[in-house]
């Protein structure tokens, strides 16, 4: 039952042939209303659940009252009539930590990042993890349905992302920042750039390309849009370094690398290959230098690619873990392709210690870390990895790096083609050589316990840190300025010319420039004034890369505008 009083939404009453209905303009629906209902919602701000039923008693029935109420928590709950999240400081005694963050993540539940079993995608993995170590330096409270505390400064709180830009103000008030992830077809996110109220927002970035060019351009749409103190991460410095080819700006991509847990990944005898040969029947994995895979079996993944290793070295073993074999099932496979099964990640510790090398064959757009290869690092197993984004950055000089054919443009998703030949030379070359194999398992070992998330997690607060001191340093561009013609029209026979002129006058009539009553400006300089007026710097920088045919030119011209509004705040 729904607790009164409770604050509605604007609403409008009316009846029509008889029947009673409130227009909730909020959400732009319309809900039937019984004659008992009418009558609470006309009581609902300012009376208790008690005081409802004893106004009412005498013109309705208790069954009629009580199923009024049961219809209004169904309304609640879809969101309709009835303000969610309103009372935000009030609602919730927190454990008060120095900062509290609003995590937004539509479509994922907070209680699934506590459970790692519920999990499979490596980018919710790293949510998981990363969100568990945030909680030393952070409240978290997730944007959703209902409020209670989930665990130590982890809650759920009742706001919609439909209720957001209208608690703007209050979020402002009680969040240190908003952290959310980016997912191309997502649209909710972009107006909430438009409003100085809400605290900074980091969105977390795992795409940067692929999708058929999808993700790119969500990703500039994201970019244009964002205030100065609004920013991405992306898990390796690859993609900092692939949008400067785009966006004058790369400042606002931060990386924010993965972690493993040292602890559960670490090696162990290979007792494992033992283990292993004896759970899937096959003796062999136990007296054959033996190669491994682990992710999903699907062609983004490099299966394809890992079956024409195996095929082109069959005096190894090449093993395959992952939740099945998908289409590759129905098809005779080399017979030193052993599928060793689907395992909880407990359990994968013992997986990664019975490969002798770890083959990492992602031709994926989406591969900017490669949380895979680092957990068989930590594992102390030299990966072989393709060059290609961000994954080589997280082997370092801990493993081999092999030939890739990288695409200039993604084609259905993949953006890379991994050399059979070339990885199965450094695949070969690692197994035949003793020495140099133990040296990159320890060195392996040594880089992988480097990345922690505990650092990731407090990168994250320095993040919010850095983002807080920019929009300090925002500035509204109130400055006055005209466009008018270079001579009277009747006196030019060709077309005429124009000028720009900024006045030393702004908005509010405050005098900001000293000496003259106008500046002349080039006209380019006076269009990204006028432009700065309603857009962002990255909507001026779209528009001045498509009218000044100079780029150098056109940065310039960004940045002389920009100094003059700061200048003049």
């Amino acid at each position: 039952m729904l607790d009164f009083p409770r604050m509605l939404h604007p609403l409008y009453l009316f009846e029509e042939a008889g029947v009673s209905y409130a227009a909730d303009l909020e959400k732009a629906r319309v809900v039937e209303l019984s004659p008992v209902m009418r009558d609470i919602l006309k009581l609902a701000e300012t009376q208790t659940n008690a005081a409802i039923v004893e106004t009412l008693r005498t013109s309705y029935e208790a069954d009629d009252i009580s199923e009024a109420f049961e219809r209004f928590a169904e309304l609640e709950r879809e969101g309709l009539l009835f303000n969610r999240g309103e009372d935000l400081q009030e609602q919730l005694t927190t454990e008060s930590k120095w900062r509290k963050l609003l995590v937004v993540l539509p479509g994922i539940t907070a209680d699934s990042l506590f459970d790692i079993e519920m999990l499979s995608a490596g980018t919710n993995m790293a949510l998981s993890y990363m969100v568990q170590h945030l909680t030393r330096y952070a409240d978290l409270h997730f944007a959703r349905s209902r409020n209670r505390k989930i665990t130590d400064s982890v809650y759920e709180i009742d706001i919609g992302i439909e209720d957001l830009i209208r608690l703007r103000s209050k979020i402002g008030e009680t969040y240190y920042g908003i952290l959310t992830l980016h997912l191309e077809q997502e649209r909710w996110l972009l107006p909430l750039y438009r409003y100085p109220e809400f605290p900074p927002i980091l969105v977390q970035s795992h795409a940067p390309r692929g999708h058929g060019g999808q993700a790119m351009n969500s990703i500039l749409r994201h970019y244009a849009a964002m205030r100065k103190c609004d920013g991405f991460t992306a898990p390796s410095d690859y993609v900092r370094e692939f949008y400067t080819d785009y966006v004058w700006d790369p400042s606002f991509f931060n990386t924010l690398p993965n972690g493993v847990d040292s602890a559960l990944f670490r090696p162990m005898d290979k007792a494992a290959k033992r283990e292993i040969a004896k759970r899937v029947g096959d003796d062999r994995i136990e007296g054959v230098p033996t190669v491994g895979y682990l992710s999903r079996v699907q062609s983004e993944k490099g299966a394809s690619v890992y079956v024409k290793l195996a095929e082109l070295n069959p005096h190894l073993i090449f093993l395959i873990a992952g939740p099945n074999m998908g289409r590759y099932a129905s098809r005779k496979l080399p017979d030193n392709l052993v599928y060793v099964g689907f395992h909880p990640r407990e359990k994968l510790p013992l997986i990664y210690n019975a490969f002798d090398v770890y083959c990492f064959l992602s031709m994926s757009g989406e591969e900017t870390f490669g949380l895979t290869v680092l957990e068989a690092m930590a594992c102390g197993v030299p990966p072989v990895v393709p060059n290609f984004d961000g994954v080589p950055s997280v082997v370092g000089d801990a493993g081999l790096i092999a030939d890739a054919e990288n695409f200039d443009q993604d084609i259905a998703t993949l953006v890379s083609y991994p050399s059979p030949i070339d990885f199965s030379r450094k695949i070969n070359l690692l197994l035949n050589n003793d020495e140099l194999r133990e040296t990159l398992s320890e060195k392996a070992r040594e880089r992988a316990v480097s990345f922690t998330w505990d650092k990731t997690a407090y990168r994250i607060v320095q993040l919010f840190e850095e983002l807080h001191r920019k929009k300090k340093l925002i500035n509204p561009n109130r400055l006055l300025n005209v466009f008018v013609p270079a001579q009277p029209l009747e006196e030019s026979p060709q077309e005429p010319t124009y000028k720009s002129f900024v006045l030393s006058m702004n908005e509010h009539y405050e005098r900001c420039l000293i000496r003259d009553a106008v500046y002349p400006l080039r006209i380019e300089n006076g269009l990204a004034l006028s432009i700065l007026k309603e857009h962002t710097p990255r909507e001026a920088e779209a528009i001045l890369a498509e009218w000044v045919p100079d780029e150098t030119e056109a940065r310039a011209i960004l940045k002389r505008v920009r100094g003059l509004i700061d200048g003049t705040a």
